[in-house]
């Protein structure tokens, strides 16, 4: 099934295709660039792919989808994305197993991560119900919790420029992932499976690849950010931001 038109924008794509370059042509090579030229960075990204092993998430077999599939298809997809930008990166999980919350959380603070990002896919007993969706947990540590909401703005934002079907905003929620976890931390609800124009666009891995990069972008972005905000601070100049 041909999606690729819900995703490109319109002028965009008259402009190649009257370069002679055709649809699957662009699509392909805007999903396997690279975002940003490798450059060696000391940040942790730990990525969560929501449930897995006996824990399906939403499903549904006449359907024929998994929400621990398509969670993990597109963290996957994030490791991949943030790898050649030169990031370290650590799954929760790579395969589909089951993890404990606690244990997920447990593995970001551990392993002292920068930035935690727990990946999920929605759904609403409203069919109409559509777009993607950003939570942070609002704790006593004010700066961690405006860190946390920066991010999901962050994040939100390039998933849309990357071509998801609508933003929604970011929320406050209370999920254990992110609630016990110490450092900036989000989880995002990548699209509504309850909805049959998200579902059909999330069961296309391109749609898949092109939110993956939306959410690398959104976390590299608010990386840079807040190294800028550092480095202006400590009056050291901005290229430090780059090293």
């Amino acid at each position: 099934m041909k999606l690729w038109p819900r995703f490109i924008n319109s002028k965009f794509l008259f402009l190649l295709l009257a370069l002679g370059v055709g649809p699957d042509k662009c699509f392909s090579d805007a999903v396997n660039t690279p975002v940003v030229p490798k450059v060696s960075r000391n940040e942790l990204i730990v990525i969560d792919p929501g449930h897995g092993g006996k824990d399906e998430g939403t499903a549904d077999k006449e359907l024929r989808y998994k929400e621990k599939s398509l969670a993990l298809s597109i963290a996957l997809s994030v490791q991949g994305y943030l790898r050649r930008m030169g990031y370290k990166t650590i799954m929760t999980r790579s395969t589909d197993v089951y993890v404990d919350l606690n244990k997920r959380a447990a593995i970001a603070n551990q392993n002292k991560a920068d930035v935690f990002v727990s990946i999920h896919c929605n759904y609403s007993s409203n069919t109409s119900a559509l777009g993607t969706e950003v939570y942070f947990y609002n704790d006593k540590n004010v700066l961690r919790t405006k860190k946390s909401e920066n991010l999901g703005k962050s994040i939100l934002a390039f998933m849309q420029k990357n071509g998801a079907l609508r933003e929604r905003k970011v929320k406050e929620g209370n999920f254990a992932v992110i609630r016990e976890t110490s450092m900036p931390a989000v989880l995002v609800e990548t699209g509504f499976l309850s909805n049959p124009k998200e579902r059909a666009a999330l069961l296309d891995s391109r749609y898949r690849s092109h939110l993956a990069k939306g959410i690398s972008e959104g976390i590299h972005a608010f990386i840079l950010n807040r190294q800028i905000k550092k480095t202006t601070a400590g009056n050291s100049g901005v290229k430090k931001v780059y090293k």
